[in-house]
């Protein structure tokens, strides 16, 4: 597995784009980033000096796939994680049987 995460865009700077980010539209410095439980993640510095992590899929650095490309913003869940989530609560329907 990498232990550089890539990222497009300028190198020195990551915008937080997540909808639900408390953080959201601001824009921090940024260190190279690292994979932590198979999740590319950048190292970003705050205000006095104070470091966070943050996902690559949080930020304005991420890859965009062909189905956020061909859905253009109107779909709100992808199909994979439906039926992911459908199988979840399957589980657990059978579970309390």
């Amino acid at each position: 597995m990498p232990q550089e995460a890539t990222a497009k865009g300028d190198a020195d700077t990551v915008t937080v784009t997540h909808p639900f980010h408390p953080q959201g539209g601001q824009v921090f410095r940024v260190a190279p980033g690292q994979w932590f439980r198979g999740v590319p993640m950048l190292r970003c510095y705050a205000d006095a000096g104070t470091q966070f992590g943050l996902p690559v899929a949080w930020t304005n650095q991420r890859e965009i796939d062909d189905f956020e490309r061909v859905s253009a913003g109107r779909a709100p869940f992808r199909p994979d994680d439906l039926k992911c989530l459908r199988a979840r609560v399957d589980a657990l329907l059978n579970d309390q049987k």
